[in-house]
This record gives C-alpha cells, structure tokens and sequence, in this order.
C-alpha cells in the first residue's frame, strides 16, 4: 500500500473512513473494520456508479473456492460498524439477484484531490472543518426548531398520515370449544406485541381499546379511531382441545382493506413460552411484509406466507453451518415452513439438502429415516407437479443418500448433459463420480464449467467443497481453515484439515480439530475415521491395541473407517474383511473417499493385486473407472472435456490407474511418512 493510500481519508455520508487506521469514524466515535472489510468498502465506494455483484467481490478479494457467506458476513461487519442494517438500509443497498451499491453520498476523497499524502496538519483542519460545520448546522437547526414549533404541532396529524406507519393494536379476541383455559393469553398479548413491535423501525405502535373498533371483525370504526393511524392490528385466539390457532390481520384503517393476513398453529404449552411465540411469529411476519426488500425476497423464495418464509431463513441458515446439532434444526425450521406452505417448493428442496447433507455424517439408522424424509418431499412435489424442475435435484439426492446406486446416478447424469439444457448440479455431480474414479484432471475441468449457485437457489452442492477437495494437502489446509473462520463447527472442514494435516506429518497441529470434530459429530462415525487415520499414522495405533479389530461390527457404521486403519496398518486381510462388511448405504464413504484416503495407505497395500481386485468386487475400481473414460469421452462434444493423456493410455491399455493425475509425484505428502511407518513396523 502506498503512503497516499495509507493516508486516504473519505467523507462518506456522515463518516470519515481511514484507509490505513481501518477505521469508521462518526463525530467522535471511532469503530474499527478488518482489512478485507475496508478494502470492500473502498471498491464499493470507488465504484458507487453502479450494483457490484457478488461474483465480482469474490473474484477481487477471496479465493475462488470461498462461498458467498464471506461477502454476506463482510457486508453485515459494515453495517454493523455504520449503524446500517438490512430492515433499513441507508448506506450500502442489497439489489436481490444482482449485489450491491453505495448510496451514500462519497463528499471528499483525499486520493482525487491530492496527489501528495495528507498531511497530519490537513487532517487537524479536516476534523475542524468537520466540526465547524456540525455546531453551525446544530445552531441553524435549533432556530428553526424553535421558530417552527408552533407549525409543526399544527401538521403533525398530517405529516404522520403521509410519511409514517402508525399502527394501532387492538385487543384479541378468544374462542374456544368450551374449554377456555387460555383466555388469559390475551390480556398480555396487546402490551408485549406493542413492545416486539416498536423495534421493526420507523414506525409508532399504540394500543387502541374495544371501544375505539366495532364489533364486526372486517369493519372498524374509523370514525373512532385517532386520524393518525395509519394500519390496525387485530388478532384471534382460536383453542380446540390442546391446539391453538392464532389468525392475525393488518388492516388499512383509511378503507377497511387486509394489507396482511397470516395464520399459525401451534400446541399448548407453558403459558409465557406460548405467549412469546405468537408474538415472535407476528413480529416476524410483519417485519418482512412492511419491509420492500424483504417481501421482494419472501415471493423470490416461492412463499407468499411470511411466516413460513421466516421459518425457512433459520433454517437456510443452520444447513450452512454444516454440523448435527444445526442439520436437526434446519430440518425442523424446513418442516415447519411446509406446515404453514405445502407448496413452498424451496422448502421441500432445503430439507432434502440438508438431510442429504446430515446423511453422510450419520449412522445407517439415522439415514433410513432421513432417506424417508427426503421421499417424503418427493411425493409431495410431485402430486402439485409431475413435471416441476426441482424434481430433478431431489431425485439426484434420493441417488446420492441410496449409497449403491452411483452406477444409475452416472447414466441419470451423463443423459441430462447430453441433452444440452442439464440442470445446473449435473456437472459438479459429474465431477465429484470423476474424482471416485481418479480422474481429477477432467474433474477439475467439469467443475470449472459447472454452473455457481445463484440467488435464490438451493443446490445439492457445494462446489467450493469440491474444488478444495482437488487441492494436494498442503493447499487444502489454508483454503479450509479460512472457511472455517465462518463456520468454525463445519464436521467436513474440520475432519479434512485434521486429515491433511496428518498427511503432511503435522500430527500434534490435528489433534484440536480432531477434537473439535469429535464435539460437533454428535453421530460419530466421521470422528472416528479422522481418528483412527491420525492414531495411524503418528504410531499410536497397532494391532495390540487397535480395539478395531473386531471379528464383526454389528452394526456396520465402522466398518469403512475401520478398513481404512487396517491398511494403513499394512494387514491387508482385515482392511479387506472390513470392507466386504460395508453397508449399502455407507457405500457413499467408499465411493467418495477411499481414493483420495490411499494417500496414507503403504506403497505395498496400493501395489497389491489383491487391493485392485477388491475395488473391482465393491464396484469402484477398474470397470468404474473404465465407465468414468468412456463417459467423459462420449461427453466431449458437449462439455469439450476430453481424457488427459495419462487417462487416455490407461484406457487404451486396460490398465488401472490407480494414483492420481493431477497432483505431480513430488506433491504427494505421505510418501515419506507412510515410508517411516512401514520402517515401524
């Protein structure tokens, strides 16, 4: 950075930004941003002509396997610092599909108004002008508000008409059938939803009584209420045995019409627990249907049902944090979304990813039921819609989770992308089979064509996973801790990073995110793999003590992990008894990973005959790879992927090419490790 970009100081709006301290100043309050925060505020700012896109941000300043919640998170930190926020946005706008834009006014630059530093004395006299002009304002606005008093009491019932929602609570209604237990409810629910209400910004809330409204729920009488208000706000509280129903309406007080109606069901409870979700649940609702960005973004989602949206948001964003705990609360949010929406497409479609996510990580139990959920969904599209689009994505899950039917998932694919107009998992879905296969070469040129996740989106992918997951161990570690920064729970990143970090010989660094795994993976299975492989490997694992080495594991969920520490052990007998054991719908682990787990494998395990002809038997060595060749070339017309030369001569030799393509001999981290353990043993 140069010495005028260390000095650069811009007025923006109220603020004064210092490129070099990192700093958000307003009057005398100072607030601190990170520098990759600041460097997104200066290009925001330098190009405040126009929207910058996502695409753009990620390009310029992350990785090109960083997800969008770096920016989502970077643009909050701004907010956060410039008192902005989504509800009401005055500094920096979200334009929905396309990013955003600066729409405070930038007032000086010192970077295109001198080309010298700023000098310390210029930005003493900066301050000074600054605050010249603030006490002069202060002066001229105190003159005015004092010579105009009188004024602005006369127009305030005006002013408040035409600028400000002023909404008007009226008391609930209650009815039941017979049983009225809850009737109490209602007698707090005015005061605490004025309160919930009074944070939703802009607006004033005030309590009208039963004498300020008529009797007839679909008239009120406007004659009686205050001429300031704006909207009224009345609800029912409907019981049936242990059901409550709450309807709530938002009616325009000048003509009586329903600006909102919204419904909710709920069961009986504990009577504060009950009473703060219906005020939850309205707050919620109405904060995205009086905010334009956010009922843009409700309809976006495919729900007109605001309640049902709020519910799929939290669980939009717990799938991302891409742990147990947080899947179990996604998959709850989701299906409380398609109670309030049955037709609520991107609901059926989140739950499906998450359970299809939640479903590697589990055990074989815990999978059959998530399979269920995720037919369930199926079943439930499909009656509105044979035909819908989405069909495609969750049919693709109901592949992947099966676990044994990766060989009808490539035919399933390998059609779609002949066809021209595949949806936009199928190459990333290609890729990640290419990579079972060993060609990683040609996976890394599917993925580069694959189609990113736009805006309101749900895909079965994380292609950014994926492209970490091409990167030799030594690349990998970086690209998953700064991913970890965002997620810091994430069972993947955290099981890969220990792993890799074993693959290059950093044992002691792997055992906090082994540790730190083992906390998030309530499950448990993928813990135990990533254990096992650093016991394994650092020595403190052998056939003495390996309490792995079972005849029989009843009910197979460790069965892959304990293959993998048998031959990393070099007892090629038990790996492959271990193996044979595994379950069908665990069969996923042995597609997905066992090619990239070699690494840590003896050079006499890999070089065994009997190791390729196992793979043959569980389906994922030659004859797989032979189909992945023929694949890719019968799909080079239209993705313009062919086979790489070191593929192509396997091919043409019938061989099996069982070590990777892409990464070059010397990057291959274990060798040298793997060597000392074999010296062991």
């Amino acid at each position: 950075m140069t010495g005028a970009e260390i000095n650069r100081i811009i007025t923006l709006g109220p603020f004064e930004i210092s490129k070099g301290s990192c700093t958000i100043t307003l009057e005398e309050v100072e607030k601190k941003i990170s520098p990759r925060c600041m460097d997104v505020l200066i290009y925001l700012i330098e190009n405040s002509d126009r929207i910058v896109s996502t695409e753009e941000l990620l390009h310029r300043f992350w990785s090109s396997v960083a997800s969008d919640h770096a920016i989502h998170k970077a643009i909050a930190e701004l907010r956060a610092a410039m008192g902005d926020s989504v509800r009401k946005q005055r500094y920096i706008k979200t334009v929905p599909k396309r990013g955003y834009k600066l729409i405070a006014e930038v007032q000086t630059d010192s970077a295109t108004e001198a080309t010298e530093p700023v000098s310390l004395l210029s930005r003493v006299r900066h301050k000074l002008d600054l605050v010249n002009t603030r006490q002069w304002l202060v002066g001229i606005t105190a003159a005015v508000v004092l010579s105009g008093l009188g004024w602005l009491a006369d127009s305030e019932r005006t002013q408040r008409r035409a600028n400000q929602l002023v909404v008007g609570v009226s008391p609930f209604r209650f009815e039941s059938n017979g049983v009225d237990n809850n009737r109490y409810l209602v007698d707090g629910l005015t005061s605490t939803l004025i309160n919930g209400l009074s944070n939703l910004g802009p607006m004033e809330v005030l309590a009208i009584s039963d004498a300020d409204s008529s009797s007839d729920s679909t008239r009120f009488g406007i004659s009686r209420l205050p001429p300031h208000i704006t909207h009224v706000l009345e609800g029912t509280l409907i019981q049936a045995d242990d059901r409550l129903r709450v309807i709530i309406n938002l009616v325009r007080s000048a003509d009586g019409v329903y600006e909102y109606s919204g419904r909710f069901d709920m069961n009986q409870g504990e009577l504060f627990n009950i009473q703060d979700t219906i005020v939850t649940n309205i707050v919620g609702a109405l904060a995205i249907h009086l905010d334009d960005e956010h009922r843009a973004n409700m309809l976006d989602w495919g729900t007109s049902d605001a309640i049902a949206y709020d519910r799929f948001m939290k669980a939009e964003f717990h799938n991302s944090q891409f742990n147990p705990d947080d899947w179990q609360l996604a998959i709850q949010y989701y299906r409380e979304a398609i109670e309030l929406d049955s037709a609520f497409v991107n609901a059926h479609l989140g739950l499906s990813a998450a359970a299809n996510n939640y479903s590697v990580f589990a055990k074989i139990a815990e999978k059959q039921r998530l399979i269920e959920q995720v037919a369930k969904s199926h079943r439930a599209i499909a009656s509105v819609d044979r035909e819908h689009p989405v069909l495609d994505s969750i049919r693709a899950i109901e592949l992947r989770m099966a676990g044994n039917e990766f060989r009808q998932e490539e035919s399933v694919l390998r059609q779609q992308i002949l066809s021209g107009t595949p949806p936009d998992f199928a190459m990333a879905h290609y890729a990640l089979l290419l990579m079972s296969a060993r060609l990683y070469d040609e996976a890394q040129q599917f993925l580069d064509k694959a189609a990113e996740l736009g805006p309101f989106k749900i895909s079965p992918d994380e292609i950014w996973s994926y492209r970490i997951s091409l990167l030799p161990p030594a690349q990998a570690i970086p690209a998953r801790k700064l991913q970890l920064l965002e997620r810091p729970k994430h069972v993947g990143l955290l099981g890969g990073v220990a792993r890799d970090l074993t693959a290059i010989g950093n044992y002691q660094e792997a055992i906090p995110f082994l540790e730190r795994q083992s906390l998030a993976d309530k499950q448990g299975p993928s813990a135990e793999l990533t254990a096992l492989i650093v016991d394994a490997a650092r020595g403190a694992l052998n056939r003495e003590n390996a309490s792995f080495l079972r005849e029989f594991d009843e009910d197979k969920d460790s069965a892959y992990a304990n293959g993998v520490a048998s031959f990393m052990l070099g007892d090629f007998d038990a790996g492959a008894r271990y193996w044979s054991q595994i379950h069908p719908l665990q069969k996923r682990w042995l597609l997905n990973l066992a090619h990239a787990q070699e690494i840590y494998f003896p050079a006499r395990i890999l070089a065994n005959e009997q190791y390729t002809d196992l793979l043959e038997e569980l389906d994922v060595g030659g004859s797989w790879q032979r189909t992945l060749m023929e694949g890719v070339m019968l799909l080079e017309g239209v993705t313009g992927v062919g086979l790489s030369e070191t593929a192509y001569s396997h091919y043409q030799h019938e061989t099996f090419m069982a070590r990777n393509n892409l990464w070059a001999e010397n990057v291959w981290p274990v060798d040298a490790s793997i060597a000392r353990l074999e010296q062991a043993q």
